[in-house]
């Protein structure tokens, strides 16, 4: 998620918080979790507990149609200012044209809110931009080595504890992207927590421990971005594992480094000219990091350095050293250019 995305939704918050409702929210997008978030505060707070026994109805969208929500919609609350109307699993849905008339004139006193999650709508569509004139907000993924550690401090913060920029790295590390589980590991750390305000590393060790495998692609993707701590840390996790090998490990390296080398001499730069070398949206973003952090030598000393190891895994000029051994060794060479 752009930062800019992540503004709107704090701000879609806050406006619900400080009692101003839109009397449309068309949530979309591949994150559930910002969906769920503004779904669930409407729900809760929009109404107050007696107004919520007439005037608050969640839907499904595979149990009616878009025209009977419009029914719904059309109706007045009962002795209450508003009413509230949830339609979940909107993605269900085959068309939302039958919402496009009462999205032009919805009524004022209702706040209805449609969660079309894992995917997006189509914004050139003349439902999106009707939408756009209340709350059209796409939920979008937040990347894992940027975004997300940051997110992860805000959401420490709003709960009145803090932790270091570090701490939420790793714990981003460790859970990866699904905002959901992060969520609740951080509540499952702050319901056994004693002490200071401040998450620590060991209670995050001690609480969370390790809940995804790490793949040799996570491990070239942080070398692409000379990422060291993340580098040791993925190989750390995927190197002791009892199936390792270093032997294909370092074939995908080669195969990334080469085609790194490709690129420089070619000067290509951006993702759209690498779909001729065989390189797709996907990867591209990864090869970009490569060719902004490393020169061309670097590159062509690298290989030299897989080629050495391919060697010594193979017992070519090597003690008896195990493959995580060889890897770690390896890697710290290609980190640092003067060993």
């Amino acid at each position: 998620m752009a930062s800019d995305n992540l503004a709107e939704y704090h701000k879609i918050i806050q406006d619900m918080k400080a009692g101003k409702y839109a009397p449309i929210y068309l949530l979309h997008g591949e994150e559930p979790y910002f969906i769920d978030q503004i779904q669930e505060y409407a729900e809760q707070h929009a109404l107050n507990e007696m107004e919520k026994a007439f005037n608050l109805t969640v839907l499904y969208a595979q149990d009616v149609e878009p025209g009977q929500v419009v029914d719904a919609a059309r109706r007045f609350p009962m002795m209450a200012n508003r009413q509230v109307i949830i339609v979940k699993e909107a993605q269900n849905w085959r068309k939302m044209d039958d919402l496009e008339h009462y999205f032009e004139k919805p009524v004022p006193s209702t706040v209805l809110v449609i969660c079309h999650k894992n995917k997006k709508v189509n914004g050139n569509l003349r439902i999106a931009k009707l939408a756009k004139k209340h709350i059209f907000f796409e939920s979008r993924k937040l990347y894992e080595d940027q975004e997300l550690p940051a997110w992860i401090m805000q959401l420490v913060a709003s709960k009145g504890y803090k932790i270091s920029e570090q701490n939420a790295a790793m714990m981003a590390e460790f859970i990866g992207s699904d905002l959901s589980r992060v969520s609740n590991e951080l509540e499952k750390i702050l319901l056994n927590k004693e002490g200071d305000k401040e998450i620590t590393q060991a209670e995050i060790e001690k609480q969370v421990g390790i809940s995804k495998e790490f793949s040799i692609f996570e491990l070239i993707s942080s070398l692409a971005s000379k990422n060291a701590r993340k580098v040791f840390f993925i190989n750390h996790h995927m190197s002791t594992r009892k199936d390792f090998s270093i032997i294909p490990a370092l074939a995908m390296m080669n195969t990334f480094f080469s085609k790194g080398i490709q690129l420089k001499q070619a000067g290509v730069k951006d993702s759209k000219s690498m779909i001729s070398y065989g390189i797709y949206p996907r990867q591209a973003r990864d090869y970009e990091r490569l060719l902004n952090f490393y020169t061309l030598a670097d590159l062509e000393r690298i290989i030299g350095i897989l080629l050495e190891y391919d060697l010594k895994s193979k017992g070519v000029e090597s003690s008896a050293v195990g493959d995580d051994e060889l890897m770690k060794e390896m890697l710290f060479r290609i980190l640092e250019p003067g060993v």
